[in-house]
This record gives structure tokens, C-alpha cells and sequence, in this order.
């Protein structure tokens, strides 16, 4: 289980809750922030706010404030907190986020799942009753809303609790962050078309079939081709460079063209998540975040930094310079927004969290001689079909392996008239075998509460929906 970074900050210098008490007098109500901005770093793991931290801003400076320093000295931290479910990814963590509860009751068990009704594969966000807007003609981007979500967002909520006066707007590169973040009643949600290099969204926040004008706005304003004309090179010095793991030439200096086909090279650099807050503050001016005493909400996934880390490396030289950056990027943007909401960053309070953290890669771990491979999900699938095949004969057992999870086929499990536990108990037995692969487990078992009391034992639950996991973990 990976180690999040988890920062409930507030520029009110107390803790978020406290902005939010109950108490109905004048002087309370004063103190409710006028503008919620909940920042996802994604992928950010806890360690890189304290190895780099010489290399950040200092908490405050010549043009006001700092990165995470300003946040860390004006804020409550939380040093050591951790995501309780199993398998930690995009999907699953923006969820909590934004609504507090586990996979196993928000439905949101991955960035993906095997839909038995439908007997495919469906994506997190994946909404066929929906239309894609604002993307060109030779997009393949498919329509999308938070309908998968199973539960109701704080920005749900927070709509509800102000008679729909609150504005909620949500912004990412990742469309299953933004929609996440955003929830069901968001006033706006957009994510990138890496094909145009604009914002889009889809008909479930835009009713109208088109764009808010403020994203039409930014979009014409071709910010994504200026900013990918500058490939990226190190920010940091030489010096600063020297605690990074070599790469296999031995220099960490390194030179990233942003430009190709499409936009994905630009999605994976610094370039990307400035072009983010950009739009943030332009959807903060456009709809008038903060203008008033009913809190709004301004939701943000920083998304190149997981982009980044997936491609070279949590201990890369790419990874320490994505998190200076990005530390710069926070300061430029809250001292920008400190001059759009009246009164300052003291109306505004913040909430900096990550959806997951990550592990070293295994090839970089398997040059340093430490035991580390891939698991394959395929042959787990071959290992259980084989032993299903030999213990009961031959059959169509298993319908899908997704994420390292075995879906059994339900029909031939109804005509063959057996239960699951017996052929969760024969697939976990020949899963065993696999080089690598620690322990598997049944779903009927782990909703049983059976499992061993473990670090892993006691996450499984809480990553389990009873529909949408699989029959084998």
C-alpha cells in the first residue's frame, strides 16, 4: 500500500473543518471560506514534499506566496496518511476524495472493470447515454459522465446545502479525474483532447450541447501549441540533479520534445499542468468563484505528474524536476488568485491531497539485482483455466482477467450448478504457482470477512464491490 501525500491546508491558518462549523452566528459565518480549491497532485507519494523540499519556494516571496512550503507553514499536515482499499489508482483515489467513501461502496473499484450484465470491459467513466462535446470531428474520444459513481461528491453535496447557489467547476488532463473530482451536479467539468489539444466535456454538465463559453475562450486561445514549442530541460541545477538515480547512460540531464502526432508528449511535462491552472483561473474568473459569501468549489488534478512518474521513474530525474515545477506552478496560481477573490487568500481555503503513490519501476529495481518482474494478468487467467479445466473438465470458466482479477463466467457457472467458493478456492490454488504473485484471495471470502488480519488482509474489504470486483484477487 502506497503512501499518499495528504495536506488539509487552509490559508484561514485553521484546520477545513473549522471553516465549516455549525455555529449560526455572524462571527462564524464569517469565517466560511468563500472559495474551496481541492488540488489532486496525482501520483505526488508523500516522500517528495520533504527530498526535495531545499529545492522548493520558501513559504513566502517577493510576489507573495510560496509553493508547498506556504502551504505546509499555514496549514494542518498530515505527514503519514494512507489510503486504507487495495489497488490504488486515478479512478478510485479521486473518488474518495471527493466523496469519502471506499471503493466498496462507491462502486469505483478501478480505472475499470469487467461488467458482467454488458460482458465487456467498461471504463470508469464510460456513459453511453451521453454525448462527447466540444471535440473536433476525428476525435475518438467517447462520451463519458460520473454516472458509474455510485455515491454523491462534497461538491454534490455542497450544491444541495445552498439551494444550487454554490458553483462547483472541476479541471484535469485526465477526463476520469475531472469527472470524479467533479461529481454528478458540477457546474462545469472539462478534461483534454489529446487529439485537438483543447478542453471538452461531455452533454451530462453541458445540457445545452455546447461549451461554456469561458472553455470555448480558452481553447481558441492556442496556449497548449505555444507552450509545447519549448522542449523541457532540466529547471534544476546540475548539483541539485546529483540525488537522482543515473539512468543507464549515467547523465540525468535529459531533453523531452513536447510536440508529435498529438498532444500526449505534452501531457507528460511541467508545460502540461501550467496549462491546467491556467484554465483553473480562467474558469474561476469566468464563473465567479469566491465573488460572494456562499463557498464555491474549484477542483484541480495536476495530471502530468503521474504521466511523468509512469515513464521514467519515481526516483528519475524527470520526477524531481515535474515536482519543483509544479511547487512554481502553485505559487504563480495562488498568488493569482489571491487577486480575483476579494479579501485575498484569507477567503480561500485549500486542500492538497494525491490519488496514489508508486513503486520503483521493476526493470530499474532488477538492474540493482533486487527481485522484481511484472505481474501478467494472462497468466494468472491460464493458470486458474488450466486447473478449472483438470478439476471439473473442460468449459468456458473465466470471462476476464482485468487489473490481476479473475471474473468467472457466470452462465457456465449456473449450468454447471456450483459455487463460487469451490472454484475460487481451485483458481487460488493453481494461482499460487505463479513466480511473483504474493497471494491471491476470493471475493466470497473477503466479504465474509475471512481473510488473514495483514496489512494486505485488512485493505482488501474496503476495495471490494460486491457487483463490479471480481471473483479472484
Amino acid at each position: 500500500m502506497y503512501k499518499k501525500l495528504a495536506l488539509l491546508l487552509s490559508a484561514l491558518g485553521a484546520a477545513a473543518p473549522a471553516a465549516f462549523s455549525a455555529r449560526a452566528d455572524a462571527a462564524r459565518r464569517a469565517e466560511r471560506p468563500r472559495l474551496v480549491v481541492l488540488l489532486s497532485i496525482d501520483q505526488c507519494r508523500a516522500d517528495y514534499i520533504t527530498r526535495f523540499n531545499d529545492l522548493y519556494l520558501p513559504a513566502r516571496t517577493r510576489d507573495g506566496v510560496g509553493g508547498f512550503r506556504y502551504l505546509q507553514s499555514q496549514g494542518a499536515w498530515y505527514a503519514d496518511c494512507r489510503y486504507q482499499h487495495h489497488r490504488t489508482v486515478t479512478g478510485a483515489g479521486h473518488a474518495i476524495l471527493s466523496t469519502g467513501a471506499q471503493p466498496a461502496i462507491s462502486g469505483v473499484v478501478g480505472n475499470g472493470w469487467y461488467d458482467r450484465g454488458l460482458r465487456k470491459s467498461v471504463y470508469v467513466t464510460d456513459d453511453p447515454k451521453v454525448k462527447v462535446v466540444g471535440a473536433g470531428p476525428s476525435t475518438k474520444k467517447t462520451p463519458m459522465s460520473p454516472a458509474p459513481l455510485l455515491v454523491s461528491t462534497v461538491g454534490d453535496e455542497l450544491e444541495l446545502a445552498t439551494g444550487g447557489q454554490a458553483r462547483t467547476i472541476s479541471i484535469s488532463m485526465k477526463d476520469r479525474a475531472a469527472i470524479m473530482l467533479g461529481g454528478h451536479r458540477a457546474d462545469a467539468a472539462i478534461w483534454l483532447d489529446e487529439e485537438s489539444g483543447g478542453f471538452i466535456s461531455s452533454s451530462w454538465y453541458c445540457k445545452d450541447g455546447r461549451l461554456p463559453g469561458w472553455v470555448d475562450e480558452f481553447n481558441r486561445r492556442g496556449l497548449a501549441d505555444e507552450l509545447r514549442k519549448t522542449p523541457w530541460t532540466p529547471s534544476v541545477s546540475a548539483e541539485a540533479l546529483k540525488r537522482v538515480w543515473k539512468p543507464k547512460n549515467g547523465d540525468p540531464m535529459f531533453t523531452h520534445a513536447l510536440t508529435g502526432k498529438d498532444y500526449k508528449p505534452f501531457t507528460a511535462s511541467p508545460a502540461a499542468n501550467a496549462y491546467t491552472l491556467q484554465a483553473a483561473l480562467a474558469g474561476a474568473r469566468a464563473e465567479g468563484l469566491g465573488q460572494d459569501d456562499v463557498p464555491d468549489l474549484l477542483t484541480i488534478n495536476l495530471a502530468s505528474n503521474d504521466y511523468v512518474g509512469h515513464s521514467y521513474g519515481p526516483d528519475s530525474a524527470e520526477v524531481l524536476d515535474i515536482s519543483v515545477e509544479t511547487d512554481r506552478q502553485l505559487s504563480a496560481f495562488m498568488n493569482e488568485l489571491a487577486k480575483q477573490i476579494p479579501g485575498g487568500l484569507k477567503g480561500v481555503t485549500f486542500a492538497l491531497s494525491s490519488d496514489h503513490g508508486v513503486a520503483t519501476i521493476p526493470e530499474v529495481n532488477a538492474e540493482s539485482g533486487v527481485p522484481a518482474s511484472r505481474a501478467i494478468s494472462a497468466s494468472m487467467r491460464k493458470a486458474a483455466e488450466d486447473a478449472l479445466d483438470k478439476a471439473l473438465g473442460a468449459g468456458d470458466w473465466i470471462s476476464s482477467a482485468d487489473n490481476g482479477e479473475l471474473y468467472f463466467n457466470d452462465a457456465t457457472v449456473d449450468r454447471a450448478g456450483l459455487s463460487r467458493p469451490r472454484l475460487e478456492a481451485i483458481s487460488i490454488d493453481a494461482a499460487r504457482g505463479i513466480p511473483g504473485l504474493y497471494a491471491a484471495y476470493g471475493k466470497s471470502s473477503i466479504l465474509q470477512g475471512q481473510v488473514p488480519n495483514t496489512v494486505i488482509g485488512r485493505r482488501l474489504a474496503p476495495g471490494i464491490h460486491p457487483v463490479r470486483s471480481g471473483d479472484v484477487v
